[in-house]
Formats: C-alpha cells, sequence, structure tokens
C-alpha cells in the first residue's frame, strides 16, 4: 500500500504533505528533482485563526487558500548548508 501511495502522490498534478515524515519529505525531494512538480507547503499556524472563523465563507476561504499557497510551486531549493537540510527533502546539491 506504501509503494501505491508514493506513486500517486509522486505523479499528482499537486501535492500536499500532511505532516513533516520521511515519506513527505521524500516525496517532495523527488517531485522537486523530476522537474518543478506543484506542491504545497501548509503553515499550519498561519492559516488556524482563519480555520477556526466559522463566519467565513467558501470564497474567502479559497481566495486565503490561495494567498497562502501562491508562492508553493515546488521550485528546487538550494541547500545553503549541510546543517538542518534534508537531502530527500532538497535534493539540489549546494
Amino acid at each position: 500500500m506504501a509503494a501505491i501511495h508514493y506513486i500517486v502522490c509522486k505523479e499528482s498534478d499537486v501535492f500536499m504533505a500532511s505532516h513533516g515524515g520521511n515519506m513527505g519529505c521524500a516525496i517532495q525531494g523527488h517531485r522537486a528533482y523530476e522537474g518543478h512538480k506543484k506542491l504545497i507547503t501548509p503553515n499550519k499556524r498561519q492559516m488556524l485563526p482563519y480555520f477556526l472563523n466559522k463566519t467565513m465563507t467558501e470564497t474567502e476561504s479559497e481566495k486565503m487558500m490561495k494567498k497562502f499557497h501562491s508562492q508553493s510551486l515546488g521550485q528546487r531549493e538550494i541547500r545553503v548548508s549541510r546543517a538542518g537540510r534534508d537531502v530527500t527533502k532538497y535534493p539540489v546539491p549546494e
């Protein structure tokens, strides 16, 4: 099941990891290495107040999500130092 999950996530149009586990990091790195496939990296702390707002309409919610994720294009990120940078998540060498 994990292999099927990996393949589906790798081949999908957009990928959004639900947490920062090894599988999500590996898929993120694989997608970036293969050609800048779209990736959404949610900032859960920044989005929390909006999720708790029960009066927000669907249109407002959609605008908020697009604003928060406008820079999530799956672009390659160069590791500036080896400390604290996961090679599976950021596959492009210095």
